[in-house]
């Protein structure tokens, strides 16, 4: 053990000599502090809490809600955003708990508290995730390109913007924080104009155009079948909301930062996905034949509801809009996949090659690696960019249920660990309300959404779809106890043994403030 110095902060200790210490910080002789997994604590709490609310919002929003609202209908698109948009709010109600007190996201949490093998099948899920986000926002940005010019073909276009991608990534967190901090408010200020052009169509106020009220003649589409298709919809569109976990491994002050962006995100539920779903609702039918023409598929139910409206050219600012948003989610689902993959990597579980980082402190062979997926994009050209779409996003709305459900697992086995072991609430950065029933309601909610998510496969037969919906579920489980009971050869922790002492998050921005050490990070 290093030997401590006469300054601490919180539960970390500072040392003189160079070590690693329990707080995963490595401490040089000149007291200069790095992070000893490499990577750069450079995302400040405007970025984090911006993220929570508009980050990582897709093409999804903008063009695959055209295929959900199509299947659901208008109040089936808001049952299905209602009933999982409660799962997420209780999930990251433990994100919360978990993550302001701790220095590792989710996966090692699962690792912690739960068991090696949990840990390492659910970072591996979230890799799988974003690696399917990738590729269906690759597809949906050459989609979109190819509404500018035909000159260029679609090959072209995705190599265009992986070289770009590429060169990105390679940046600093910070660099990354802010892209997505300008793309955020961008996004916000697009869906913001849209409601107010959604509340004027419906009322009536545009000239020479009666309103339809769409949401009263059309509200379900094949009534339970199309809510529970709505539902792996949802999943995929709300997918993200949990990245606040993975930010703060990179969070100069998680303790001020996750709370805030957990309650930041219960904005985003209602005010982005409860208030899109209301204005397409409101201004397109489901049975627009913009919808239903196979070559229109991915058409933007935005651009569909201002040619409605009279406006035939607003589909070039549609195009635009959407081509920011695919931008944003593309270069998220590679930083997210890139992190998971790094972590999983790191707690032991797969090749340390990609552990390495560079000086910026950026896992860079994760990145390439995750990033590499991105030709499987090129794939669905010949099979349609529309069905290929469709069933990349099935493959990602189930894991985003897995690792909801999962998380909220993690919390209450991480309590009830806390509580065992005779650990005051007051220690927590943030404590969650109402445990344990946001868990027990989490667990089972996310069980259900697992389950019923592929019922349209069902009704009529269709296999392709029946495997696209569920392989994920036994992937998951059979991958947990190959770790845990061939690889690791390890068991369930329990909660007397729960390490609930090291890796306690450093306040950065404090520890700067109060202490004459200086940071280094990422060298």
């Amino acid at each position: 053990m290093p030997k401590e110095n006469d300054k601490t902060h919180g539960s970390a200790s500072i040392v003189s000599a160079e070590s690693v210490d329990s707080t995963g910080y490595v401490v040089n002789a000149k007291g200069e502090v790095l992070l000893s997994n490499g990577l750069k604590p450079g995302l400040k709490n405007r970025m984090i809490n911006l993220m929570a609310i508009c980050g990582i919002i897709g093409p999804g929003v903008f063009v695959g809600m055209g295929s959900m609202l199509k299947s659901s209908g208008g109040a089936g698109l808001l049952a299905g955003f209602a009933i999982v948009g409660v799962l997420c709010m209780y999930m990251m109600l433990s994100v919360g708990e978990l993550n302001s007190t701790f220095d590792f996201n989710f996966c090692k949490h699962g690792t912690r508290f739960v068991s090696p093998g949990f840990g390492a099948a659910l970072a591996l899920a979230y890799v799988v995730l974003w690696i399917t986000n990738l590729i269906s926002e690759y597809t949906s940005l050459t989609s979109i390109c190819e509404t500018y010019t035909d000159k260029v073909p679609t090959y072209g276009w995705f190599l265009i913007f992986w070289a770009f991608f590429t060169l990105f990534q390679l940046l600093d967190v910070t660099a990354y924080g802010e892209s997505e901090y300008i793309l955020g408010f961008l996004k916000l200020g697009f869906i913001t104009a849209f409601y107010v052009f959604a509340i004027v169509y419906a009322s009536g106020g545009v000239p020479n155009n009666k309103p339809d009220n769409p949401f009263g003649k059309h509200p379900l589409v094949d009534g339970f079948k199309g809510i529970a298709n709505s539902f792996v919809f949802a999943g995929v569109f709300l997918s993200g909301i949990e990245s606040v976990s993975i930010f703060a491994s990179e969070s100069r002050n998680p303790a001020k930062a996750i709370p805030v962006a957990v309650r930041s995100t219960v904005i985003r539920i209602f005010y982005v996905y409860f208030g899109i779903s209301i204005a397409y609702g409101i201004t397109v039918s489901p049975t627009d034949a913009a919808l239903s023409d196979p070559h229109k598929s991915m058409k933007a139910p935005m651009t569909i509801a201002l040619t409605n409206a009279g406006w035939v050219n607003g589909k070039y600012l549609i195009t635009t809009i959407i081509l920011v948003t695919c931008i944003s989610s593309i270069n998220s689902a590679i930083f997210l996949a890139s992190r998971s993959l790094f972590t999983w990597s790191e707690m032991g579980m797969g090749p340390k090659i990609f552990t390495k980082t560079n000086k910026k402190g950026v896992p860079y062979v994760a990145v390439h690696f995750c990033h590499l997926f991105g030709f499987l994009s090129i794939l669905s050209y010949s099979a349609g960019s529309s069905v290929a779409y469709n069933y990349v996003v099935n493959v990602a709305g189930v894991c985003a249920f897995i690792v909801w459900t999962s998380i909220s697992f993690i919390h209450l086995r991480f309590r009830r660990g806390w509580v065992k072991q005779s650990k005051p609430l007051s220690d927590l950065g943030f404590v969650a309300p109402l445990f344990p029933w946001i868990n027990i309601v989490g667990i089972t909610l996310g069980t259900i959404l697992v389950l019923v998510q592929g019922w349209s496969s069902f009704c009529p037969w269709d296999k392709k779809a029946f495997i696209d919906g569920y392989i994920m579920l036994p992937v998951f489980f059979l991958v947990w106890g190959l770790y845990d009971l061939v690889l690791l050869k390890t068991k369930i922790i329990k909660s007397s043994e729960m390490d609930f002492e090291s890796d306690r998050k450093l306040d950065l921005d404090a520890l700067k403030k109060e202490t004459s050490v200086v940071i280094v990070e990422g060298e």
